[in-house]
């Protein structure tokens, strides 16, 4: 019975692991308005830098800010930096990293949440028409890793991508803009760009607004929809425990 119990708390072989072997959960260390990031590397391990969060209920669920209900405030604004191992040898994707969140949050912020479905005007990512040339994204260089890098400064904000589909991209923009964004542009693969826009505590910068930035820099563009949407209702949480 022993080795069963320590056979099914390690995962079976060929079983992605459900809980991280080891992570370390700060306070950020980062200045006020410093850039933010969210890395997965070779050897299964995670770095957060600067980050709330509900970017960790977003990454272990795979939703958008929009599909988040209720919670305290701070979810928002405490931030924090992490350092994970996944016991895995090779870099984990996000079905693999997802259920490694759930357990992070259910472990040391004690998250306890519940799933409806809403009503909610969404938008579509599309391809701009008439676009000369196609849609401008770089297609990802052979073995590149998937990052998405957040910089601001002089009245604007800038996203770099690298690896990056647009599936990904769709849930950043809905994060950005506050309402649930979906990748309708048919666009399979992986790419690398940057994205530079006005935000919206800047209203007197010389960039573009982010819908407007889209558009010009990558050839995309939003279009409104209604439909229903699922949406992770928050009941408690706690800041997370010790390490």
């Amino acid at each position: 019975m022993g080795v069963l119990a320590l056979l099914l708390s390690k995962g079976l072989p060929g079983q992605s692991p459900q809980h991280f072997e080891v992570a370390v959960i700060r306070p950020t260390s980062a200045a006020p308005g410093a850039g933010t990031s969210f890395n997965v590397f070779e050897g299964g391990r995670l770095r957060i830098t600067n980050e709330p969060v509900k970017l960790l209920i977003r990454a272990a669920f795979q939703i958008q800010n929009a599909q988040i209900a209720g919670g305290p405030a701070w979810l928002e604004t405490d931030r924090y930096d992490i350092e994970a191992k996944t016991g895995l040898p090779e870099k984990p994707g996000p079905d693999e990293m997802s259920p490694l969140l759930r357990s992070l949050l259910t472990d040391r912020f004690n998250l306890k949440s519940h799933r409806e479905m809403r009503e909610s005007t969404v938008y579509a990512l599309v391809l701009e028409k008439n676009q000369k040339g196609g849609p401008k994204l770089k297609a990802k260089a052979e073995d590149e890793r998937t990052a998405m890098n957040t910089h601001g400064g002089d009245g604007k904000s800038q996203l770099v991508g690298t690896g990056v589909s647009m599936g990904a991209l769709a849930s950043y923009v809905g994060n950005r803009l506050g309402r649930t964004v979906v990748d309708k542009t048919g666009l399979s693969d992986s790419y690398d760009f940057t994205l530079e826009w006005a935000p919206d505590e800047a209203p007197d910068s010389s960039a573009p607004s982010l819908v407007t930035a889209l558009r010009e820099q990558l050839g995309l563009r939003l279009e409104s929809q209604k439909g229903p949407v699922e949406v992770l209702v928050i009941d408690s949480i706690d800041r997370p425990s010790e390490n």
